[in-house]
């Protein structure tokens, strides 16, 4: 006996929509869910047909994103599907090709194109977690180019560190009036101070969540963003256009980062490279597990790359000034200066951080040397 009976016509008519709408939204609402979960309606996404949209709802239960999506909904009641499941069968579709849904009972038909999925569902919609509120937020407006600038600008230093997990973020506060953002793995800061104000709890916006902000904000959008916060729940909600984020972010203490920010005054030597001069580097790291010190002397006015394990020594002149030489891990350098292009690199000891200054004046870098 089939598992299914044949494709026949369902007993509702309820939504149409185009295949670029439907994969836009759901690309982004499951950059929330996790691949691997141990509750099955955690792998799917909940799907609410509206009056002119869907929305669209993944959760880890940590982060919470809504998207919406144009539509036209005759009618339809909300329903759970499995989010790689979807996103399989839309991957091969045209993005003008036109999709149509209609639901009779637990079967789930899907026509898109050409072609026809009847989907079994297996989770009910019932079991959907509720979702957190809003009560007790705090709430600010600032501009989504402003935002996406701030989370490009730091993002690279964030820590991985489970260990030291307060420092597994983005730490979002005010200084000076002004929103500032500050990521550090101990090793590597980056501080941004952006054009905003920030009347809101100081708060860490977890790693998890800022890929898939990210992928929803564009970095010359000129929409406001509205910004909810509050420190108890440690809680933070972003609405942008279409589309709504509520993450849980990292109940912790950040630590006092000012106090390893180096007093420019104090600077005795610099450096100046780019890009295109590390490109003449080797790049160690694949050829080997191990990253190498990229070591500048000022007095030589050189950038040297020595290699023990791979048995190579490259040297290339460079604009410096100084009298002492001082090393960086290589990667730490090259992946600045993929944003960045030209850093120019202050430092007052051998042994003490350094300072790392790029075009933007909003943006402080501080890097730690390594030993040679």
């Amino acid at each position: 006996m089939p598992l299914m009976e044949p494709i026949k016509p369902a007993a509702t008519a309820g939504i149409a929509c185009t295949v670029e709408d439907l994969r836009r939204a759901v690309n982004a609402a499951a950059f929330v869910v996790e691949r691997r979960n141990t509750i099955p309606i955690l792998g799917c996404l909940r799907i609410e047909p509206l009056n002119d949209k869907l929305r669209i709802e993944g959760t880890n239960l940590d982060s919470w994103l809504m998207v919406d999506c144009p539509a036209t909904c005759t009618e339809g009641k909300p329903f759970v599907i499995d989010a790689r499941l979807l996103l399989a069968l839309l991957t091969g579709a045209e993005r003008d090709d036109s999709v149509s849904i209609t639901l009779d009972g637990n079967i789930l038909t899907l026509r898109i194109g050409p072609a026809v999925a009847r989907v079994q569902l297996l989770c009910p919609a019932s079991d959907w977690p509720t979702p957190p509120g809003t009560k007790g937020m705090s709430w600010v407006s600032i501009p989504e180019a402003v935002l996406a600038k701030l989370f490009g600008r730091v993002r690279w230093a964030i820590s991985t560190e489970e260990t030291r997990f307060y420092l597994n973020g983005i730490y979002m506060h005010g200084r000076d009036g002004r929103l500032a953002g500050a990521a550090t793995d101990g090793h590597r800061l980056a501080l941004y101070q952006a054009d905003a104000d920030w009347p809101l709890p100081n708060l860490i916006f977890p790693r998890y969540s800022v890929a898939a902000l990210r992928n929803l904000m564009t970095d010359g959008g000129n929409k406001l963003l509205r910004i909810g916060g509050s420190a108890d729940p440690v809680r933070m909600q972003i609405s942008g256009d279409g589309w709504t984020m509520t993450v849980k972010c990292i109940d912790g203490t950040y630590p006092d980062y000012t106090r390893v920010i180096p007093d420019r005054s104090t600077m005795r030597g610099y450096a100046v490279i780019n890009r295109a001069l590390l490109r003449r580097f080797p790049n160690t790291r694949r050829m080997h597990l191990l990253r190498d010190a990229l070591k500048f002397n000022l007095a030589k006015r050189v950038a040297n790359l020595n290699s023990v394990g791979l048995g190579i020594d490259v040297e290339i002149p460079i604009e410096a000034d100084g009298d002492f030489a001082i090393g960086f891990n290589e990667g730490y350098v090259r992946e600045i200066a993929q944003i960045f292009d030209t850093l120019r690199i202050e430092a007052s000891t051998s042994r003490d951080a350094a300072l790392l200054l790029t075009e933007d004046p909003d943006l402080t870098v501080v890097i730690m040397p390594m030993r040679m």
